[in-house]
């Protein structure tokens, strides 16, 4: 089905920078306070984790207003591992973004959050974006104007929610095998130990 037409990306949302290092000071895991999605938080399958989330004190987080993040909000990371990438769920409504993010806010109905998801890391946008990052620092590092040079193509409405159903449920897929993959590993190890009875019982091993 051919695409309407493209747009800039900067057209379709406002991209914010994150705060300054300096501003994320006290950035602490032992904080308790308003959490902050930093780059280690986005993982591989595009969700947000808080198995290591950081947090800054509600006092500092009130200076960072211009950094909170809401339902539907993307989060790119846009230095060292770029591209990693997740939508802000309700769970994560009112949280904030680190200084290695960028916050992409869609300021129009033409582009679905979820879609814009996943056509950011199609292979040849994402190549387009790699293209254009700065290569001269020692980190890779992409500034919110080159991201808002990429081109999105844009398919109807109807068309964005029906890639961005297919692709969630391909997602689902992935990770229940993913599940499925690691249940047997464990299994794998676990009746190889069974398997080799006493040799694994000397101390030796401890």
């Amino acid at each position: 089905m051919a695409l309407s037409h493209t747009s800039r990306l900067a057209d379709l949302c406002e991209i914010t920078s994150g705060p300054s290092g300096q501003q994320l000071a006290e950035l602490s895991a032992g904080l308790e306070g308003v959490p902050v999605i930093s780059a280690p938080d986005l993982t591989s399958n595009h969700a947000i984790t808080t198995a290591h989330i950081k947090r800054v004190s509600p006092g500092t987080a009130v200076g960072l207003a211009r950094y909170r993040v809401q339902q539907g909000d993307l989060i790119y990371v846009r230095q060292g591992t770029l591209g990693r990438r997740a939508v802000v769920g309700p769970a994560e409504a009112t949280w904030l973004f680190g200084a290695a993010c960028l916050r992409l806010r869609p300021k129009t109905g033409m582009v679905l959050p979820e879609y814009l998801l996943h056509y950011l890391g199609h292979p040849l946008v994402h190549d387009w974006i790699a293209a254009h990052a700065n290569k001269g620092q020692a980190v890779e590092t992409l500034n919110s104007r080159t991201l808002a040079e990429t081109p999105v193509m844009l398919p109807s409405l109807d068309r964005q929610r029906v890639i961005a159903g297919a692709m969630r449920e391909i997602g689902n897929q992935i990770d229940a095998h993913a599940q499925l993959i690691a249940k047997h590993e464990s299994f794998r190890v676990g009746l190889l130990t069974e398997l080799m009875g006493d040799g694994f019982s000397g101390s030796e091993w401890r």
